[in-house]
């Protein structure tokens, strides 16, 4: 009889335990969540789904979206997602009541910028001085080159461009194989280079996510997934693997390099191209003169140059020498300290380039 007292016992104080336990956690969580609320968080972009009744991946339309960089609030910006779902403070014309031509810039998330301000990206700039043609940016964050073929066949449908810009970055290679990326809602390569569509329905758990400040603090914001990666991995992923990843890596990519200019090719029939390749930063700031060619990704872009270049109508615009001799002359970075994504100034080089070859093709 003692004996099960004392067991009786333990099991009171064992579950005050976990009663206090559980209090402590549910009260500290919503005083983070209230916390949070207040404080300008990150919202989601709100990828929206995507069927085979409605292939093409986009966000939520028609709303304003606070986004800020890092842990203390310093750098906050007000995106405007538009008609189409994209980011971009003007709204698309069909190609039926089109006023001016279009100009298509296709990528990741360095095209919907959220890290900057609408007017400081680099195609709204382009915009503002181009007058005779709207520049409408078509990009999702997580894009790769099969998607930028699958967002360049709706923009033929829904605008026909007269010109299409590919901005092209060190990990859209390989991404391109469902087998190397695993998102949902992107298009990806198959073997016969073919686009397969993966579709994509946010889970319960995503939407509960995307409504909790506290979480979009630490997904979004700090980019904890990224930030515990770099620290086992270290910062670029490519350059530390080991020489069997290296070649897979090389080999996967330049399959999907030879799939995209078929794309490519086929786009040139009624419009001109611009491949718009970023810049090997973290090379220029180390003071290395040309890409860093151990680094795969690098090598790769040197394969789609040379490629390229026996394609008609089309053009390709390196950023990395232009980057450099800014670097020689101003040594100030392209991008932000805690995000590798372009800053303003990163954004007014590229948008200078590509303004100066559009001048150069005379549409």
């Amino acid at each position: 009889m003692k004996i099960w007292r004392n067991w009786v016992n333990w099991i009171k104080i064992v579950f005050g335990y976990l009663k206090f336990s559980l209090f402590l956690i549910i009260t500290t969580t919503v005083l983070l969540e209230i916390i949070f609320m207040l404080l300008p968080t990150s919202d989601s972009l709100k990828t929206q789904p995507v069927t085979a009744e409605d292939k093409i991946v986009r966000y939520k339309k028609d709303r304003d979206v606070t986004r800020q960089l890092g842990f203390n609030f310093q750098h906050v910006t007000i995106k405007h997602i538009n008609n189409y779902g994209y980011a971009s403070d003007k709204d698309y014309q069909n190609k039926h009541v089109q006023t001016k031509r279009v100009v298509a810039v296709i990528g990741d998330s360095y095209v919907d910028a959220v890290q900057v301000k609408t007017r400081d990206a680099f195609h709204a700039v382009l915009d503002e001085d181009l007058e005779n043609f709207d520049v409408y940016p078509i990009g999702i964050n997580g894009s790769q080159l099969s998607q930028y073929l699958a967002f360049s066949s709706y923009a033929a449908e829904e605008f026909d461009p007269a010109l299409y810009v590919f901005l092209i970055i060190y990990n859209d290679f390989d991404q391109s194989f469902f087998k190397y990326k695993k998102s949902k809602g992107f298009h990806y390569f198959n073997e016969d280079g073919e686009l397969n569509l993966v579709e994509y329905q946010p889970s319960l758990l995503t939407r509960l996510a995307r409504n909790s400040a506290f979480i979009r603090y630490l997904h979004i914001d700090l980019k904890i997934a990224l930030q515990l990666q770099r620290i086992f991995k270290g910062r670029d992923i490519t350059n530390s693997l080991q020489p069997k990843k290296k070649e897979e890596f090389l080999r996967t990519g330049r399959l999907a390099i030879d799939k995209f200019l078929i794309g490519v090719k086929q786009l040139t029939e009624n419009s001109k191209v611009v491949l718009l390749l970023d810049g090997d930063r973290n090379s220029i700031y180390k003071g290395m003169q040309q890409r860093d060619i151990t680094v795969p990704s690098n090598i790769l872009f040197e394969e789609l140059k040379l490629l390229s270049k026996g394609i008609p109508n089309v053009d390709v615009v390196d950023l990395h020498n232009l980057f450099l001799q800014d670097w020689v002359n101003n040594n100030t970075k392209f991008n932000f300290d805690y995000d590798y994504h372009w800053n303003e100034y990163g954004h007014s080089i590229a948008a200078r380039a590509l303004l100066d070859k559009i001048n150069e093709l005379k549409l």
